[in-house]
C-alpha cells in the first residue's frame, strides 16, 4: 500500500500539516466491493467492485472535498482537504457496519473544520457518504464539492471498454469524453454567471444519479436526497489524470457556523448498463419521500385527450425562426394553419395538437407578458374552437419568468417605463456582488431581448405571472408552456439580500417555483379549467407534480455522446414529454451528412413514450427543426410523415397500454443492427443503431417495440431469456392480431421489421 508524507503543492493547495494514521482502518472489504481511502489525507484512492478497479490512482494525494465560503461583498473564498492542518481517522463497527471518521481541522489554518463520514453497511453494494462542517470566519458557506470521484480514462473512445451514464438533458451515455471538450460547449463550474443546458439539478439535469461502467463491473454515483437541493452533476477531466465525477453541494449560503449536509451521497458497485444504474435509482426514488403526482393512469389532472396520442405541430405565426423578420407569415390569421392542420391530421391518422411560437400580444419570446394573442383576436378564438370542434387541440409556448424591457425583435415593444416607474429592478435576479445579474436567458444586444431574469421569491413576480396564465386559460388552450426557458421548471440562482430568501443558490429556489405552481393549479381549479401547465426540458423531480407534459430535448446530448431515454425510464408512469421543437439542431447534427436525422430523432422520442411533434416550415411540409430556414431543403416529408404515422398508431392502438402508461424495463438484446451515425458539424460520429428498441411493463405483461426508421426492412434477432419463451407473441400491425412466437434454443428469435415502421414482441411478466 502505498502511504505519502508530504509537504507539497497538489493541484494548487498545500498541504500544511501532516498526520500519520492506521492504513488499516482507512479500507473496508465486503463481499462484493473493497474501499480504500488515503490514511494521510481520506481521499478516495480505490473502490474495486466484482473485481473490477473503478477509481483513477493518480499517483498523489487528491482533495476530498472543496468548500467555497462568500463574504458580504460577495469575494469567494475556496478551499480544499489538502490544506487542513491535521487529519484524523478512525473507525468504528458495528454488526451491521464499517464506519470511517476522517477529521480535518483548519483549512488553510482559518477556522473551518470538516467531518466526514463513510457508512459501509455489510450487505449490500453501495456505500453512504456524508460531510458536516465548522465555519467560524463569519462568511456564508455557498457550496461544497464533495467527494471527490475520480474514475479511469478507460472510455471506448480512448479504446477502453467503459462508458459513462450522464442525467443531463434526459440521458446520455458518453463514450469519448473529448467530443464534449472539443468545442464551445465544454464543460464549465456550476457557479455564477453559468446557466442553461449544464449539470445543474433539478434544471437542465433532472436527475441526480451517473454511472461509469464496463462488461464486468460498474460504479454508481448518487444522491439521494429526496427534498431535491440544487446541485452541480457533472463530468470532466481531472487535473491530476482520470475523470472526474464532479457533485457540487449548493448549500442555500447558510450562514450558521454549524452545516451539516441533509442527504448522503451514494457510493457503490452493480453490473451492467445504464438500464441497471437507473433501476437502482427508480427504486430509491419511488420509496423515497420526494414528491411526486399520481401514475398517470391514475391522475385526475392528466386530460382524456393525452390517451389519444395528438401529434404535436409547432410552427409560428410571425417570422420563420427566433430573429430577424417578425412579418406575419402564411398561417396568420391563426385560421390560415387550420387547412394544413387537417391535412397532416389526416396523412398522420391521429389527432394534432397546433402549438404555436411568436403568437405573442407583446413580442416575440418577451416575457412575462403575452397576452392577449398577437392580431386579429377574434380569428384566434375561432381557430381553436375550431380545432376543437374536429377533434384536435391547441398549445402556446411562452418563456417563463424573465422580464424583457425591450424587445429586439419588434422595436415597438418597450416596458423601460414601467420597470422604471415600479422599480422593478429590485425583483430581478442578482449576482454574487449584489448587482443586477445582465442578459439573462436569451437577453442580449444580440439575442431575442433587453431584460433580466425574475426572482420568484418576491411576491410582484408570482402574481404576474399567476395572472398572466389566469388571462390565457378562458382561451381554451388545452397545453400551455408557461415555463420555456425555465429549464426544467427551475429558477436561475440568485444573490439578493432583499428578496427575502438567503443570498446565494440553493433549496429556496425550488420552494419559490413549487409555491407558483401551488398558485398556478389553484388558479386552474378556480377557472374549470384542464389545461396542462410545461416548461422546457423533462420536469425536475420536485416539479413532477405540477408540470405533467414538457418539452424534451434529448437531441441536445448529442454535444456529449449517444441520447438514451433515462428520464423516462425512471419517470414515465408519472410525467410525460412531447418530442420538442428541436430547436438548433443543425448546431449538434451535420444535416446534408446525417440525411436520417430527423428519422432518428422521431424513432429516438418514440422508444422514449415520447408524445411525437413534428414542426413545419412554409407550406404545411416539415423542417428539419425550429428557427431553420425555410427556404433550404427539408427532409423527407413524406418518409418522416410515415414513420410517424406507423409509430403513433402503436401509441394509440396496439402498444397503447404500453406506451401511454407503461414502466420502461430493460430490453431484450438486439442483434444484427448496423450503425447509422450522427455525424455533426465538427466531423464527429455519434453511434445510433439502425434499429431502436424499448421494453415495458403493464397490467401483467410486457412488450418490446422494434422500430426500423430506415427506408428497407431489417432482418434482427432478439434474445429471449428463458422465462420469457412460454407466451410470446408477436405482433406486425398496432391493430392487427399478434401470433404466437418462437425462439431458438439459444433463446434467438428472427424478426423482420418492415421499413418505417415497427413491431411489437409481447409476453407475460415474470
Amino acid at each position: 500500500m502505498k502511504s505519502w508524507i508530504f509537504f507539497g503543492v497538489c493541484a494548487g493547495t498545500m498541504m500544511l500539516g501532516m498526520a500519520t494514521l492506521s492504513a488499516e482502518d482507512a479500507q473496508v472489504g465486503q463481499e462484493h466491493y473493497a474501499l480504500r481511502v488515503h490514511p494521510e489525507t481520506g481521499d478516495l484512492v480505490s473502490f474495486t467492485a466484482f473485481g473490477r478497479e473503478l477509481i483513477h490512482d493518480c499517483g498523489k494525494p487528491r482533495a476530498l472535498f472543496g468548500i467555497r465560503l462568500r463574504d458580504d461583498n460577495g469575494v469567494a473564498t475556496d478551499l480544499s482537504a489538502l490544506e487542513a492542518s491535521a487529519v484524523t481517522l478512525k473507525r468504528e463497527s458495528s454488526a451491521d457496519e464499517d464506519r470511517i471518521i476522517i477529521g480535518y481541522e483548519k483549512l488553510r489554518n482559518l477556522p473551518v473544520s470538516a467531518t466526514v463520514t463513510i457508512r459501509c453497511p455489510k450487505s449490500g453494494t453501495m456505500t453512504y457518504w456524508h460531510i458536516a462542517t465548522r465555519n467560524e470566519t463569519g462568511q456564508r458557506l455557498e457550496h461544497i464539492d464533495f467527494p471527490t470521484v475520480v474514475v479511469p480514462d478507460r472510455l471506448v473512445g480512448q479504446g477502453g471498454d467503459a462508458r459513462l451514464f450522464w442525467p443531463a438533458m434526459e440521458g446520455v451515455v458518453v463514450e469519448d469524453i473529448s467530443l464534449r471538450e472539443s468545442w464551445w460547449w465544454k464543460w464549465r463550474p456550476i457557479e455564477h454567471p453559468s446557466m442553461g443546458w449544464i449539470g445543474l439539478y433539478p434544471s437542465s439535469c433532472p436527475m441526480q444519479f451517473m454511472a461509469y461502467y464496463g462488461p464486468d463491473a460498474g460504479l454508481y454515483l448518487a444522491t439521494h436526497d429526496a427534498e431535491g437541493h440544487p446541485k452541480g452533476i457533472e463530468y470532466h477531466y481531472h487535473p491530476d489524470g482520470g475523470i472526474f465525477l464532479d457533485l457540487r453541494h449548493l448549500t442555500n449560503a447558510v450562514p450558521d457556523v454549524a452545516y451539516s449536509l441533509p442527504y448522503e451521497v451514494v457510493l457503490g458497485g452493480f453490473r451492467g448498463d445504464w438500464y441497471d444504474a437507473a433501476e437502482i435509482y427508480r427504486d430509491w426514488l419511488e420509496h423515497s419521500d420526494m414528491p411526486a403526482p399520481p401514475r398517470f393512469e391514475d391522475n385526475p389532472a392528466v386530460p382524456a385527450w393525452y390517451a389519444e396520442s395528438p401529434v404535436v405541430i409547432g410552427y409560428p405565426v410571425r417570422g420563420t425562426k427566433d430573429l430577424g423578420d417578425m412579418t406575419p407569415n402564411e398561417y396568420y390569421p391563426y385560421t390560415n394553419a387550420l387547412p394544413h392542420l387537417f391535412r397532416l391530421a389526416e396523412e398522420l391518422d391521429s389527432p394534432v395538437m397546433a402549438l404555436l411560437m411568436h403568437w405573442e400580444g407583446s413580442a416575440p419570446w418577451a416575457p412575462p407578458y403575452v397576452w392577449p394573442p398577437y392580431g386579429d383576436a377574434e380569428d384566434f378564438k375561432r381557430f381553436i374552437a375550431t380545432l376543437h370542434e374536429k377533434g384536435h387541440l391547441a398549445g402556446l409556448y411562452a418563456s417563463g419568468t424573465g422580464y424583457t424591457i425591450r424587445s429586439n425583435t419588434d422595436p415597438s415593444y418597450d416596458m423601460s417605463r414601467e420597470f422604471e416607474e415600479k422599480r422593478l429592478v429590485d425583483i430581478v435576479v442578482r449576482d454574487p456582488e449584489g448587482k443586477p445579474a445582465e442578459n439573462g436567458v436569451c437577453c442580449g444586444p444580440q439575442a431575442q431581448r433587453i431584460g433580466y431574469d425574475m426572482c420568484p421569491a418576491n411576491e410582484w413576480v408570482k402574481d404576474v405571472v399567476v395572472r398572466e396564465v389566469a388571462k390565457i386559460l378562458p382561451s381554451g388552450v388545452d397545453y400551455l408552456q408557461y415555463f420555456d426557458q425555465n429549464l426544467g421548471g427551475s429558477c436561475y440562482r440568485c444573490y439578493a439580500k432583499t428578496h427575502g430568501h438567503p443570498p446565494g443558490p440553493g433549496l429556496w429556489q425550488n420552494q419559490a417555483m413549487s409555491d407558483l405552481y401551488r398558485r398556478i393549479q389553484e388558479c386552474l381549479r378556480r377557472a374549470g379549467s384542464r389545461t396542462v401547465i410545461g416548461c422546457e426540458g423533462a420536469a425536475g423531480e420536485p416539479f413532477r407534480p405540477y408540470l405533467l407534459m414538457n418539452d424534451n430535448r434529448n437531441y441536445l446530448n448529442l454535444h456529449a455522446g449517444t441520447p438514451v431515454p433515462a428520464y423516462a425510464f425512471v419517470n414515465h408512469e408519472y410525467v410525460v414529454n412531447f418530442m420538442g421543437n428541436q430547436n438548433a439542431t443543425h448546431v449538434f447534427v451535420d444535416i446534408k451528412r446525417s440525411p436520417l436525422n430527423l428519422h432518428q430523432r422521431v424513432a429516438m422520442s418514440f422508444v422514449a413514450g415520447d408524445l411525437l411533434t413534428g414542426i413545419l416550415k412554409g407550406g404545411g411540409k416539415l423542417c428539419w427543426e425550429w428557427s431553420g430556414d425555410w427556404d433550404a431543403e427539408g427532409p423527407d416529408h413524406d418518409a418522416v410523415i410515415t414513420l410517424t404515422r406507423n409509430l403513433n398508431a402503436w401509441r394509440r392502438f396496439g402498444g397503447k397500454s404500453y406506451l401511454a402508461w407503461g414502466r420502461m424495463l430493460k430490453p431484450f438484446p438486439v442483434e444484427g443492427t448496423r450503425d447509422i451515425p450522427f455525424i455533426t458539424p465538427r466531423d464527429q460520429r455519434i453511434s445510433m443503431p439502425s434499429l431502436l428498441t424499448s421494453r415495458w411493463l403493464h397490467g401483467g405483461r410486457t412488450a418490446q417495440f422494434l422500430v426500423n426508421y430506415t427506408d428497407t426492412p431489417q432482418e434482427v434477432r432478439v434474445v429471449i431469456p428463458g422465462e420469457y419463451r412460454e407466451g410470446l407473441k408477436l405482433a406486425r400491425e398496432p391493430r392487427g392480431t399478434a401470433t404466437p412466437a418462437r425462439a431458438a434454443d439459444d433463446g434467438r428469435l428472427p424478426v423482420t421489421v418492415p421499413p418505417l415502421s415497427a413491431v411489437m414482441l409481447e409476453a407475460p411478466a415474470r
